[in-house]
Parts: C-alpha cells; sequence; structure tokens
C-alpha cells in the first residue's frame, strides 16, 4: 500500500499530466497563431514543449522516490510492533502423570459412549423404508380398514391380514371374514407374531379406559389361543382438518388418551407395545400430511412401507 508521501508524489503526478495537457493545447494554439504571422523562427512545436515538461516531471518523480527509499520512509519497518503487556502469562500444566493417561482413555470411551446413545435416541423415531416382506411371512395383522391396506396395496399377502372395516377390540373375536373367525384363523396359520391394532373406530364414542380395558381382554383370550408373541400397536394420528370433521368424533387429545390408557393396560398382559403413532404424527403431534389419505385417518402406500418398517425394528 502507498504511504502518504507516496499518494501525494502519485497524486501530484496526474495533476501535472493534466497540466502538461492544457498547456500542449495551449501551446499548439500559439504555434499556430505565430505560423500565420511567420513569428516562429526557431522551429518549437507543441510536443517538444510536451515532452520537455513530461521530462521534468518523471525526473522529479523518480528522485523524490529516491529519497524516501534512502530515508527509510517507505512505510515499512524491520522491527517488530511494540505489543503492551496486559496479563500475566498463563501457567503452564504440569506433565500428566501415569494415573492421569492411564484415565484419559475411560473418559473418552464414556463420552463416546453417551454420544452413540444420544444418536440413537434422535434416530428411533426416524422414519425408513427398509422393511423385508420375508420378515413378515410368519405374522398375522389383526386390525380395521386402516389394516386392509396392507393387503390391498400388496405389501403382504392376504394370509397375513385379518382385517376388515369397522372392527374394534370387542368384535374382534366374534367377527368373520370370509367365513373364518380369528381363532379359526390362527389355528390354521399358526402366526409366530401377531400385531393387533385397534380403537381407531371405536375412540370419540366409548370411554377409553372402557376401550383399553377390552382390548386387554383381547390381548388375553388371543395369548390362549397360540404361543406367538403379540405386539399391540398405538392408533395413529389424524390431521387437523379430520379433527374437525362431523364425520367422526376422533381428536388429538383423546387419540394420545387412549394410547397412553392403552400401554399402560397392556403392559402386565406380555404383549409389547409399540408406538407406530409418534413416528406418522409431524411437529404438532397431528397426521404428517405425507402419510395422510384425503380423509385425514386412513394411509397412502407409503405409510404401510414405513409402519412395516417401524415395526420390523421394533419387533425384531
Amino acid at each position: 500500500m502507498l504511504n502518504r508521501h507516496r499518494f501525494f508524489c502519485f497524486y501530484l503526478l496526474i495533476i501535472s499530466l493534466k497540466c502538461c495537457i492544457i498547456i500542449q493545447y495551449d501551446c499548439e494554439v500559439c504555434v499556430l497563431a505565430q505560423k500565420k504571422k511567420g513569428k516562429n523562427k526557431f522551429g518549437i512545436t507543441p510536443s517538444m514543449i510536451f515532452m520537455n515538461l513530461l521530462l521534468v516531471l518523471i525526473i522529479c518523480t523518480v528522485c523524490f522516490f529516491t529519497y524516501n527509499i534512502i530515508n527509510g520512509e517507505d512505510g515499512t519497518s524491520s522491527e517488530p510492533p511494540f505489543t503492551a503487556v496486559t496479563s500475566e502469562p498463563p501457567e503452564t500444566e504440569a506433565p500428566a502423570t501415569d494415573s492421569d493417561v492411564s484415565s484419559a482413555p475411560e473418559s473418552t470411551a464414556s463420552v463416546e459412549e453417551s454420544s452413540g446413545t444420544a444418536s440413537d435416541t434422535s434416530t428411533d423415531n426416524q422414519p425408513t423404508i427398509d422393511f423385508d416382506k420375508e420378515y413378515f411371512s410368519s405374522s398375522l395383522f389383526i386390525g380395521d380398514s386402516i389394516s386392509t391396506g396392507l393387503s390391498l396395496y400388496g405389501f403382504l399377502d392376504q394370509d397375513n391380514v385379518f382385517a376388515q372395516q369397522g372392527l374394534a377390540p370387542s368384535t374382534a373375536l366374534d367377527a368373520e371374514i370370509d367365513g373364518v373367525t380369528l381363532s379359526d384363523k390362527i389355528a390354521a396359520f399358526k402366526p409366530k407374531k401377531i400385531f393387533v391394532m385397534l380403537g381407531t373406530n371405536s375412540v370419540g364414542y366409548a370411554d377409553n379406559e372402557t376401550l383399553a380395558a377390552s382390548m386387554n381382554e383381547l390381548v388375553e383370550k388371543i395369548s390362549g389361543l397360540t404361543k406367538a408373541k403379540i405386539y399391540v400397536i398405538s392408533i395413529p394420528p389424524i390431521t387437523p382438518e379430520a379433527e374437525q370433521s362431523d364425520e367422526n368424533e376422533l381428536t388429538k387429545k383423546d387419540i394420545d388418551d387412549y394410547n397412553a390408557k392403552l400401554k399402560t393396560a397392556v403392559s402386565g398382559s406380555g404383549a409389547s407395545f409399540i408406538d407406530l403413532n409418534s413416528v406418522l404424527s409431524n411437529s404438532d403431534g397431528y397426521f404428517d400430511a405425507d402419510y395422510a389419505e384425503m380423509d385425514g385417518i386412513h394411509f397412502m402406500g407409503t405409510t404401510y412401507e414405513v409402519m412395516l418398517s417401524y415395526l420390523q425394528k421394533h419387533s425384531s
């Protein structure tokens, strides 16, 4: 960067050039006038005058720069700048002892372990689509119209699904689907795992405590029919639009209340509770628009893939 002297010199050079141009113009006018009068006896031309002025200016500039360099006024210095000491130097740590060194890896391992646990927890409810259809080949799904989509969309075979519209915990054992009761289905299919998701048709109409108890009773009766592992699935959320609809009595509050009571009711039955509701909900607790059908209650095709992936992860 130019210092003040050089900047001034550069500025002076620009001004001088402008002056030279003006002088040249004036000289040209004068010389032309003299030629007309026959007074230019020495052959002086405007270019000669301009070149002489420019040469003088360049010589002055070079001399000025040379003077600055010789006297060390070019704005640089070989000595480091002075720095005031405003605080005491930091204390140095003592060399680590053997005990300190040996304990360090344990602390690091603890941090990594806790970090890994936090990471696992944060990703546990992240929706994925990575289920294996073969994994559910010996599983039976019991449910209402929502569960019928498992076979209708082709994600599972019809033999893996015992579901129909309007099915409820209190009617599941007595219901017949294509002339087959639930007990007949279990006896013939001999499932190794049974997934039950019921209650959507009853929440809002029945008392949630009674409904959860009815679900627990169903689980106990199924346990008497088979040695299969039973999983009770929370009922899914609904969209805000479905909550405002006059076509059903479902509300987010009632759904959350039923799922909480359902988890408590089946905790002592030997069945495992899987919270599918959480993975299908958005940040407000309502059915994520990417998963909900137009009615805000039933599943889109992709939702069944998310559902099966989540169930596989939590039933392995």
